[in-house]
């Protein structure tokens, strides 16, 4: 039973939600602002904010219940700019979770054709579809739990990746080269790199960016599937005596169509497999998982908005004796008032975890991209 601070605390914040929504009600087509120096030059800025409240149900280690926690997910500003016609540079922030911000992206683009591109610096490794969402561009507001790739920062990581279009863009491979686990004193003493790739399938529209979505909203009719992985030689382990070869794959799945009714159904699906080489990391996870997601978009706007249910189940059973599974599941709700740019989310989470008490939670969140 929530409490009457609880109670209050999710009320003013609904409040807060909605009156940030009105104030968001302006279609937003494209997230940021583009300056044009001339006709090959330009500047684009831009920036996102996550927020969220969440009450548990649940108590801490001293038996008290656990108050609603208000947090800022993701704060992110946003910079890209073209030097030349097929040389850019990103640089994106975001914050961590002691409030400082920190670099997230910071990379030179290089543009050879639609078959060949580079990118050299801190990058997104190119592995899993939910990866190359980010927490902005999912069909529901939480990123997936049962994702387990190392990473220095969010998904990223300092190399250079490799990728490219063919097929009228409809397959998109990439091949990456980046740092990886490398601890003083700890794993992968050796120097070895992470080599990373993926490659993805698209039988309907294309998706011809380095990033995907996991629901276009009704922009795209999208049927595509992938698959990719990660491999570090020594790259896991907690010290030098205790070293073993990181291995992952993963496939994935998103159908997304436009129905007759006007409405957008999404179904989305993957796959995880994580080998440790037989030794313990307290930061990586040997075992299998998987999520499905399914969803719809209403046609008809409500207000300023659409919106759209989700139901999404994950589980993670893990090698390690004695660990058993990890079952998640959540229904959710969001309030689509401009795309990825501007929505609201209502979610409910039961987390079951072997060898430990069942945890329920509530959550509302906010997303904002300009």
């Amino acid at each position: 039973m929530k409490s009457k601070n609880q109670n209050r605390a999710l009320g003013l914040l609904a409040c807060a939600l909605t009156g940030g929504a009105l104030l968001s009600a302006t279609p937003i087509a494209n997230a940021g602002v583009t300056l044009n120096i001339d006709d090959d030059r330009w500047i684009k800025i831009g920036a996102g904010l996550r927020t969220s409240i969440t009450s548990t149900d649940a108590k801490d280690a001293s038996g008290a219940t656990i108050a609603p926690d208000m947090a800022v997910n993701n704060m992110r500003f946003y910079l890209t700019a073209q030097a030349m016609k097929g040389i850019q540079f990103t640089f994106n922030t975001e914050k961590d979770a002691n409030d400082n911000i920190k670099m997230l992206d910071a990379a030179a683009k290089f543009h050879i054709s639609d078959a060949l591109n580079i990118w050299a610096g801190r990058v997104l490794i190119p592995t899993d579809r939910a990866n190359l969402d980010g927490p902005f561009y999912q069909a529901s507001f939480d990123f997936p739990s049962v994702r387990k790739y190392p990473s220095i920062n969010a998904g990223r990581d300092d190399g250079v990746i490799f990728w490219g279009l063919a097929n009228d863009k409809k397959v998109k491979y990439y091949f990456g080269a980046t740092q990886g686990r490398s601890d003083a004193g700890g794993p992968n003493d050796s120097g070895s790199l992470l080599y990373s790739g993926r490659l993805a399938l698209n039988l309907w529209d294309a998706e011809s960016g380095y990033f995907n979505r996991s629901t276009y909203h009704g922009t795209k009719d999208i049927l595509s599937f992938g698959i990719g992985g990660a491999y570090q030689k020594n790259g896991a382990g907690t010290d030098i005596a205790n070293q073993g070869d990181f291995t992952a794959w993963n496939a994935d799945f998103l159908l997304e169509k436009k129905l007759a009714t006007g409405g957008v159904g999404t179904l989305e699906g993957a796959y995880y497999s994580y080998d440790l080489n037989g030794v313990t990391d307290v930061s990586l996870k040997a075992g299998n998982s998987y999520l499905v997601l399914a969803s719809y978009l209403f046609p008809t706007k409500v207000g300023i908005g659409q919106f759209q249910p989700y139901a999404r189940v994950q589980q993670f059973d893990y090698d390690a004796v004695g660990s058993g599974t990890m079952d998640k599941t959540e229904l959710g709700m969001n309030y689509v008032i401009s795309s990825h740019n501007a929505l609201l989310s209502a979610v409910v989470t039961n987390t079951d975890t072997a060898g430990s008490p069942s945890v329920s939670t509530f959550k509302l969140g906010t997303q904002i991209q300009f």
